[in-house]
């Protein structure tokens, strides 16, 4: 299993709404909302490492009110 943690910046006033979408998304095993430099902290799992990509790519990157992510492969 491969994983990766996202740190996600939202549009203002659309926490809640992102993050009730993502724990609905194929990949994401959780979400949790945060306060400081980011707000939400995403954790997705795949069986490949190109899962893992697909996902944030095509499904977190891809949403709207996503401004900016920065990822963290989880190597152990």
């Amino acid at each position: 299993m491969e994983r990766a943690i996202v740190l996600v910046n939202l549009s203002p006033g659309t926490e809640e709404k992102a993050a009730e979408a993502l724990k609905h998304t194929s990949g994401v095993a959780e979400v949790y909302q945060t306060y400081g430099l980011y707000d939400l902290l995403v954790f997705v799992e795949g069986e490949t490492e190109q899962a893992v990509k697909s996902t944030i790519s095509e499904k977190l990157r891809a949403n709207k009110n996503i401004t900016s992510t920065i990822t963290m492969k989880v190597v152990s």
